[in-house]
């Protein structure tokens, strides 16, 4: 993990050729199968040629008598035959530099093409209040169904308003409620006698969502649901609205929609919202070519920061997104599992032009430094034709 983690470090884009060198401990990670089959043979034989030029070498040092060698060898004999044992090695060793060198220089290419920089970005639909909860209910209404989920449950909602105060905003829980029992009344649970709270899990065993609830005993049984709504520009009642998705056995969200409005009102924004992550080293696709990765959230990070980071993870790659810690600040309870989860986002506020909010991300792994990984922005304006 942490050679792959070490090699976030190379430089993207802008290189001059030759492309810089890697260590040969990360040079098979670039490579097709036939190339590393000659990789392997290469430095078989690179170590084989390197063993008969010392093999030689040992003979001629504790050889130099007449009789050198056999009864018979003279010290011109012995000269003579480990000279050709040393020629052979490097031979040996020669041809196999080769297929080292080329097999290097491509490997560092890989890299560099790898760790260019990337850019994911989304555009954040501008919609009523009404609108917004009406379609974001909708679609992981039927994303849940799709799954095969028998239930849903909503587990609550959270705000972070101009004050910078956390808040459970119940009336929020009880309009999702409302609209998405209009459109299916059967898949929504109902809340239990003891409320919501997440219940860490025995063992290997899954969290329970309250006490009186079972945990579920395998993936796609039960999905976990709630909102969340950040004030963007922090002032106001205009933001961020987010309808989140998850499975209650892995904890791993499986939904997200998210659009900017404002509040109750009637009327879309008249504004344009976009978010873009500059990801300097091509950080989430190698996180997603390499296997089952989870991400979680670090505490330092900022709340805006890490929805959206959110939410890029889980639409525009294959990085999973840990739930736990959102439905332990939703529901209450915990604490919340870090089970699967190999390192954590950090989004820390960064300046600005006008109109946008940005967060510099970097990204800590349980054991290890963090990553710097590049520049999050979110971006608020009016259209230019009102401008």
């Amino acid at each position: 993990m942490f050679a792959f983690l070490a090699s976030l470090i190379f430089v993207a884009a802008g290189e001059v050729a030759p492309p810089p060198a890697i260590p040969d401990a990360a040079v098979a990670s670039y490579l097709s199968t036939n190339e590393l089959a000659e990789w392997n043979r290469a430095l078989s034989n690179t170590a084989a040629g390197e063993n008969r030029v010392k093999i030689a070498q040992g003979i001629r040092a504790a050889n130099s008598g007449a009789k050198a060698g056999g009864l018979s060898d003279t010290p011109e004999q012995v000269q003579a035959r480990t000279q050709r044992m040393i020629d052979e090695g490097n031979a040996q060793i020669q041809e196999a530099s080769r297929s080292l060198v080329r097999l290097r220089s491509a490997a560092a290419a890989r890299a560099v093409e790898k760790t260019k920089p990337v850019t994911f970005s989304a555009d954040i639909t501008p919609a009523a209040w009404s609108a917004v909860v009406t379609q974001s209910v909708v679609r992981l209404q039927k994303q849940a169904h799709d799954l095969g989920y028998a239930k849903v449950h909503l587990v609550g909602s959270i705000s972070l308003l101009g004050d910078g105060k956390l808040n459970r905003p119940e009336e929020l829980t009880a309009e999702i409620r409302s609209t998405w029992t209009k459109v299916d009344d059967r898949s929504l649970a109902p809340v239990p006698a003891e409320g919501y709270a997440y219940i860490p899990g025995v063992g290997k065993g899954a969290p329970s969502l309250s006490k009186g609830l079972q945990p579920a005993t395998a993936p796609k049984q039960v999905a976990v649901l709630w909102a969340e709504f950040y004030a963007a520009p922090a002032a106001g009642s205009r933001g961020l609205f987010f309808l989140r998705l998850a499975d209650a056995y892995g904890m791993r969200l499986i939904g997200s929609e998210v659009s900017y409005t404002e509040l109750g009102a009637a009327v879309a924004p008249a504004t344009t919202c976009r978010v873009s992550l500059r990801d300097d080293r091509s950080f989430l696709p190698r996180l997603g070519e390499s296997g089952e990765w989870v991400l979680g959230f670090d505490r330092a990070s900022n709340p805006l920061g890490s929805a959206l980071l959110a939410h890029l993870s889980f639409t525009q790659s294959k990085v999973g997104v840990t739930a736990a810690p959102y439905v332990v600040i939703v529901a209450g309870g915990g604490p919340a599992s870090s089970e699967g989860v190999r390192a954590k986002w950090r989004a820390v506020t960064a300046t600005a032009p006008a109109g946008s909010i940005a967060f510099q991300v970097s990204s800590i792994p349980l054991v290890g430094e963090g990553v710097d990984v590049g520049l999050l922005t979110l971006n608020i304006a009016l259209p230019a034709a009102t401008k």
